[in-house]
């Protein structure tokens, strides 16, 4: 018998039976990761927190429903991952995290350096990501989202502009390449009806091997030009994009209520229970930023509200 692909492979971890998960989440926080390292030397930080979520059903309502458990830092509940690289100042701004076969892997969308975290808190670099076709500029890919397609594991960008509109793909040795995925991302556009003038930014996306479609969940969607004032305080989205694996059928799905500041930054589907997410929103406002963490099924029902996880910005969520 074959081996089965890492996609598939990562959900079949849990089975049905499955009522208790672990959850990693990463912050990206920008200007303040930088931090001075005792030797003096200029370093970049983020952390990565551990916590729990445990399933029940509802018998009433004839639904699954969640609860999060914060476990503290002192149990093992945090951890601070230190990186050197960074572009123009800054660096350790980490925005997903996927399972790549036994490997935990995460992106920073700064310097478009992949690393491997071992050890809950040694970084591993494997590949740096250059933006656009990689052939462009000496600039690192804005990584925003990742997912696992069979054996690959495939990052994306905001999907705003040109250069944001490639993906890469890695082997399962870290070798990439670069795909242009213009015309998907235009497809997903005409499906919300967003025309020239507006615009649809992608943080969060799931390649589902079951049902072999790709799920996008776009944090921002706009009819109008971009207005960082406006954008921030008004274009967060609850619009789940589902498309067939070549892309030529989408349709669209509704998530609960729009809460127009929030905007989703990382979902994931539950080992086990595939037709079951978890999701990760985050508020960016200035200097105000907040993150939360929720749940929702793939036929659009909300399975458990948002619940309010900290006072900063995470970006990348996971199953361990």
């Amino acid at each position: 018998m074959s081996e089965q692909h890492f996609d598939i492979r990562r959900l079949e971890r849990y089975d049905s039976t499955t009522t208790e998960y672990l959850l990693a989440i990463i912050t990206d926080e920008d200007h303040a990761s930088q931090v001075e390292q005792q030797d003096g030397r200029i370093a970049w930080q983020s952390t990565l927190r551990h916590d729990r979520l445990h399933r029940h059903m509802d018998p009433q309502a004839g639904l699954a429903r969640y609860r999060f458990e914060d476990i503290p830092e002192a149990e093992g509940g945090e951890f601070q991952l230190v990186s050197l690289i960074a572009e123009g100042g800054r660096g350790a701004e980490f925005s997903e995290l996927v399972m790549f076969g036994k490997r935990l892997v995460t992106f920073d969308d700064r310097t478009g350096l992949v690393c491997e975290v071992r050890d809950q808190n040694q970084l591993v670099p494997r590949n740096i990501l250059m933006t656009g076709s990689g052939d462009e500029a000496f600039k690192g890919f804005k990584s925003e989202w990742a997912t696992l397609w069979n054996d690959q594991l495939v990052i994306g960008s905001h999907g705003k502009r040109p250069a944001e509109e490639w993906v890469k793909m890695l082997d399962r040795n870290y070798g990439v390449r670069s795909v242009n995925w213009a015309d998907r991302y235009q497809r997903i556009r005409d499906a919300l009806g967003v025309g020239p003038d507006g615009y649809v930014i992608h943080e969060a996306a799931e390649w589902h091997p079951y049902r072999r479609e790709w799920l996008f969940f776009p944090r921002k969607i706009s009819n109008e030009p971009f207005d960082e004032a406006v954008d921030e305080r008004e274009r967060g989205a609850n619009t789940l994009i589902i498309a067939n694996e070549d892309f030529s059928e989408i349709r669209t799905l509704k998530v609960g209520e729009r809460i127009p500041e929030r905007g989703i930054s990382s979902f994931k589907i539950l080992p086990g229970h595939p037709e079951e997410c978890i999701g990760l929103k985050s508020v960016e406002i200035g200097d105000r930023t907040e993150s939360y963490l929720f749940c929702f099924n793939l036929d659009g029902e909300v399975l458990q509200n948002d619940i309010f996880i900290g006072d900063y910005k995470c970006e990348g969520l996971e199953i361990l």
